[in-house]
C-alpha cells in the first residue's frame, strides 16, 4: 500500500468521526435551553400576544417573534402548544387563586362570592383570553392546587362533599356563561339591523332597555346571590356548627 492510499484509507476511516460528533453537538445545542427565556417569561409574553391578536391569531411562531427565538425553542419549555395554553390558564387564574389562598376555615359562601368576581373580572381585564378558561378544563399542577384548597375550606366547615361539588358546578358554570355573554355583548359585531327591529317589535325593546351593558354589574350580582342563597339552604351546606 503506498503512502497515498494510507493517507485515504486514514481520511475515510476519521470523517464519520468528525460527523458524529458534529452532529452530536448540533443535538446538544438544539436541546440546550435558550437564555433569558423562562416558564413564566413565556407565558406570560403568550397571554400578552392573545391579549393583542386573539386566540385565533396565536402561534408560537409569533411568540417567538415577540421573544426573540425560533418557535422551536418554546417546546423546550412546553412541549406542545396545548400545554403552552393550558400555561395561560394557570397565569389568569393565579389572581382567581390569591382570594381563596389563606382564607380562614370560614364562610363558604363568601368564598365562592369572592372567587365568582374575581373570575369574571379575569374577563373583562383578558376579553380576548378568557374562552381559554370558559372551554377548557383544569389540567395543572397549580389549577388543581386552587381547587384543593377552595374544596378542603368546604371541608373544614363540615359540608359534605356532594354538596360542595354541586356549588361549585353551578357557580363556575353560571359564571362562564355569564362573562361569555357579556363579551358577546360588549366586544360582539354591532348589527345596524337591530335598531329597526327593536322598533318593530316593542316588548323586546321595552326589555332590551334592561340589558344594555350598564345593568350587567346589577344583573350578574342579582344572578349571583340568587343561586348562593338555594345553594346556602340545601340539606347539607350549611357549616356542620349550625346544624348542632
Amino acid at each position: 500500500m503506498t503512502a497515498r492510499s494510507k493517507t485515504t484509507t486514514t481520511r475515510t476511516r476519521t470523517a464519520p468521526r468528525k460527523v458524529a460528533a458534529v452532529r452530536t453537538k448540533t443535538r446538544t445545542a438544539r436541546r440546550a435551553a435558550p437564555p433569558g427565556l423562562s416558564h413564566d417569561v413565556i407565558r406570560i409574553a403568550a397571554l400578552a400576544l392573545i391579549d393583542e391578536d386573539g386566540l385565533a391569531d396565536f402561534s408560537t411562531r409569533k411568540l417567538g417573534r415577540v421573544l426573540g427565538c425560533e418557535a422551536m425553542a418554546i417546546y423546550w419549555y412546553y412541549p406542545s402548544k396545548e400545554a403552552l395554553l393550558d400555561a395561560v390558564v394557570d397565569q389568569l387564574m393565579m389572581r382567581v387563586a390569591a382570594v381563596v389562598s389563606g382564607r380562614a376555615p370560614i364562610d363558604w359562601i363568601g368564598a365562592l362570592r369572592d372567587v365568582a368576581h374575581a373570575y369574571r373580572g379575569l374577563a373583562h381585564d383578558h376579553p380576548k383570553a378568557f374562552p381559554l378558561l370558559a372551554t377548557r378544563r383544569f389540567a395543572s399542577e397549580s389549577t388543581y392546587a386552587f381547587l384543593e384548597e377552595l374544596f378542603e375550606l368546604a371541608r373544614r366547615q363540615g359540608i359534605e362533599d356532594r354538596i360542595t361539588a354541586r356549588f361549585y358546578r353551578v357557580v363556575s358554570s353560571y359564571c362562564s356563561g355569564f362573562a361569555l355573554n357579556e363579551l358577546a355583548t360588549l366586544h360582539g359585531p354591532k348589527d345596524p339591523g337591530i335598531a329597526a327591529l327593536r322598533r318593530r317589535y316593542t316588548r323586546v325593546a321595552a326589555v332590551s332597555a334592561w340589558l344594555e351593558p350598564r345593568h350587567l354589574d346589577e344583573t350578574f350580582e342579582f344572578g349571583l346571590e340568587l343561586q348562593l342563597a338555594a345553594l346556602a339552604g340545601a340539606p347539607g351546606a350549611a357549616p356542620m356548627e349550625q346544624r348542632r
